[in-house]
């Protein structure tokens, strides 16, 4: 409540001022939260339209590097797609394209990998070569530009085509 004699705020509000104790325990918390540049795993699907990527899940890679064998995130397109998918249905979300295309497998996608030595390489489909259902509307650059700004790649990270990131492959060709 407004006390209109000195156009403060009461006690009855509930606003108060952080002592430095508390200020300094917002500001670690926080600063855990700043980019540090360095590289990413993950998943992604990319909007062509726009040349953006969307449903981005990411850890830094150095957490995966493993001397045995190649690594990634451990999260699958499939599963990550399937809850957003009932989310959106669930909340009524007829224009989230979760809500609208069920089967994650025809939107292009790709992972980020990390090898044993630690350099890293992006997997996706043949779609990257720009063309979608016989159209050419796939920009690489503007793609690989994205992928390198989202994951914190270098500008000459390698591209790995594999047909399990095609649009309609994948685990299963099966909607849910």
């Amino acid at each position: 409540m407004l006390d209109e004699t000195n156009n403060e705020l009461t006690p009855n509000n509930k606003i108060t001022e952080s002592d430095a104790v508390s200020h300094q325990e917002m500001i670690d918390v926080m600063s855990n939260f700043f980019d540090d540049g360095k590289p990413q795993v993950g998943i992604f699907w990319l909007d062509y339209v726009h040349n953006t990527l969307f449903g981005v899940q990411k850890d830094d890679a150095e957490k995966y590097i493993d001397e045995k064998k190649v690594n990634t995130l451990p999260k699958l397109h499939r599963t990550y797609w399937h809850k957003q998918h009932h989310r959106a249905v669930a909340k009524g979300d007829v224009n989230s394209i979760f809500y609208v295309e069920k089967n994650y497998t025809l939107i292009p996608r790709g992972r980020v990998f990390v090898r044993k030595d630690g350099s890293i390489y992006v997997a996706v489909g043949t779609w990257i070569n720009g063309e979608i259902n016989g159209k050419q509307v796939v920009n690489q650059q503007a793609v690989r530009e994205a992928i390198a700004d989202e994951f914190n790649l270098p500008d000459d990270f390698e591209i790995v085509i594999d047909e399990h990131w095609n649009i309609g492959r994948g685990w299963s060709e099966d909607k849910f």
